[in-house]
């Protein structure tokens, strides 16, 4: 990524082609994401041979990162983002009525397939791998708004959390001891916390699939009963919980 006369330039993490970037909210500023967070990346958390190992940097436009270019900002934004912000405040009334329940059942009003295009949208922002954007089938998905049927390798899966830590973390191969080698990503932010698996299973038995999401038609709104495990997220190590 070059950095030249205040622009940020680099590859689209969704079209791939090398323009200026844009800064991505993950999730949408509108979705509880407008104030300052502090963020600890790779180098700071495992790297101790880095002058940055234990430190922290500041990120004053909130959670995320210059990842979309400014048409994929843009488009992705009027078609999904609005959708996914009604989805997050709607989840937020519900967590915060639950009363500490560690299952956490309601009713949504909201468009399905928009949602889960939004979520995807924010996976490909968080992998730096590039390995998502190098997924055709995903990409045509996302950038023709109208495309229905998310690609069955893929599976999302839904948890509620308040928890003051956040993850953001792209395309991981990992080894868990129950599970063997799974292929995951996660995003957690409140009042939700997202894990997209790649023929993979789920990183917790009580986690919901709304894979579904991705077969409803665009901009068609519906009633969806969920029901979402309270998951608290204490580390940055990616599928585990307290």
């Amino acid at each position: 990524m070059v950095k030249k006369k205040n622009n940020i330039e680099g590859n689209c993490a969704l079209c791939g082609e090398l323009k200026k970037l844009s800064f991505e909210h993950v999730p949408p500023a509108a979705a509880f994401n407008n104030s300052p967070i502090f963020i600890q990346g790779h180098e700071h958390l495992t790297d101790e041979s880095s002058y940055l190992f234990g430190k922290k940097m500041k990120s004053n436009k909130g959670f995320g990162g210059y990842t979309l270019c400014e048409s994929c900002n843009n488009n992705t934004g009027d078609w999904y983002a609005r959708d996914f912000v009604s989805f997050a405040h709607q989840g937020m009334e519900i967590i915060n009525n639950s009363k500490g329940q560690y299952n956490i059942k309601g009713e949504y009003k909201i468009k399905p397939l928009n949602v889960i295009k939004q979520i995807l949208t924010m996976f490909m922002s968080a992998d730096k791998s590039g390995h998502l954007q190098s997924q055709k089938d995903l990409v045509e998905f996302l950038m023709n708004k109208d495309n229905v049927g998310m690609p069955e390798k893929y599976k999302i899966y839904l948890y509620s959390t308040l928890s003051s830590h956040k993850r953001m973390i792209g395309h991981s191969i990992v080894y868990d001891p129950k599970l063997g080698i799974q292929k995951w990503s996660e995003i957690n932010f409140q009042p939700f916390g997202y894990l997209l698996s790649e023929d993979s299973v789920a990183a917790h038995e009580h986690m919901c699939d709304i894979s579904t999401f991705g077969s409803v038609e665009y901009g068609k709104e519906l009633l969806v009963e969920l029901s979402t495990a309270y998951l608290n997220v204490e580390t940055p190590l990616i599928g585990l919980y307290s």
